[in-house]
C-alpha cells in the first residue's frame, strides 16, 4: 500500500537526513523501523506524511507512492486525504484543550452516526481517557497524552497509521496497554509503520522489521528473523 522508494532527503543547509531508504507497509501489515537516536527515524516518518513539505524541507531523491499513486514532496493533508494518518514524537495533542475538543479537532471525513461509532470504538480501546472527556490534555500523564493522539488520528479511519516513537519516555506499564491497541487496530484493517525504542515488545506484534543507522536503511526483512536472532538485531541497531 505504502512504498518508500530510495529516498533521499536533504535539509535546507545541505545537510543530509535520509539516504537510500526504501520499505513497504503492505496491507494488515506491523512494520517496524528501529534505530538509535539521531539514525534517520523522524526525518522517514516526516517524508512518508508529507510533513517534510511544511518544514520547507523536500526529497531530493527517490519517491513516495501510495496505491501506485506517486505522493512525493506532496502535502501532508494530501496524504491524510489518501488515507496515511501520523501520530508525531512531540507535541501530540492541544493541551489547553479539552480531551472531547481535541477528538474533534482534525475534523472527520464522515458525520453522524458513523462518526459516533468511530469515537466509541475509540474510547472503548483507551478507557482512561474515555472518563476524562472534559479534562484539559495537557493535564493527562504522558500515556494518556498519546492514547489521546493515537485516538484522534483513528478518528479518521485512515488505511495506514504512522506512529513516531510511540513509547519513548513512558512508564512500562503503559507500554502493555499501547501494544495491545495497536494490535486490536491492526486486526481491524488498519496497517501501522511504528517507531518504537521497545525492541522487544515491537518485535512481538512486527510483520516486517527494518534498521536504519546513519541514515540509511543496514537491515531489513521479516520479523521472524529478526526475533530468532535478537543480538543480531541489536547490534545493527547500535
Amino acid at each position: 500500500m505504502l512504498e518508500v522508494r530510495d529516498v533521499e532527503v536533504r535539509y535546507r543547509n545541505g545537510a543530509l537526513g535520509v539516504k537510500n531508504v526504501s520499505l513497504v507497509v503492505e496491507q494488515g501489515q506491523v512494520v517496524a523501523l528501529f534505530g538509535a537516536n539521531g539514525a534517520g527515524k523522524t526525518t522517514t516518518v516526516r517524508a512518508t506524511s508529507g510533513f517534510l513539505h511544511s518544514e520547507g524541507t523536500k526529497i531530493t531523491r527517490g519517491r513516495i507512492v501510495w496505491n501506485g499513486t506517486d505522493l512525493t514532496n506532496s502535502e501532508p493533508h494530501v496524504f491524510a486525504r489518501a488515507g496515511v494518518a501520523v501520530v508525531p514524537e512531540r507535541k501530540k495533542v492541544f493541551p489547553k484543550l479539552t480531551v472531547r475538543e481535541n477528538l474533534s479537532s482534525m475534523g472527520s471525513a464522515v458525520s453522524g452516526r458513523a462518526h459516533a461509532e468511530r469515537l466509541l470504538n475509540v474510547l472503548e480501546l483507551f478507557p482512561a481517557i474515555a472518563t476524562r472527556l472534559d479534562e484539559a490534555a495537557g493535564r493527562l500523564s504522558g500515556g494518556e497524552q498519546q492514547m489521546l493522539a493515537i485516538g484522534r488520528a483513528l478518528l479518521r479511519d485512515p488505511k495506514v497509521l504512522i506512529i513516531d516513537e510511540m513509547t519513548l519516555g513512558l512508564h512500562p506499564s503503559v507500554h502493555v496497554i499501547l501494544f495491545d491497541a495497536v494490535r486490536r487496530i491492526v486486526e481491524a484493517g488498519t496497517s501501522i509503520l511504528l517507531v518504537d525504542e521497545s525492541m522487544a515488545f515491537a518485535l512481538k506484534l512486527a510483520d516486517h522489521c527494518c534498521v536504519i543507522r546513519s541514515g540509511e536503511i543496514v537491515d531489513s526483512g521479516p520479523a521472524e528473523r529478526f526475533r530468532a536472532d535478537h543480538e543480531r538485531a541489536m547490534a545493527n541497531v547500535f
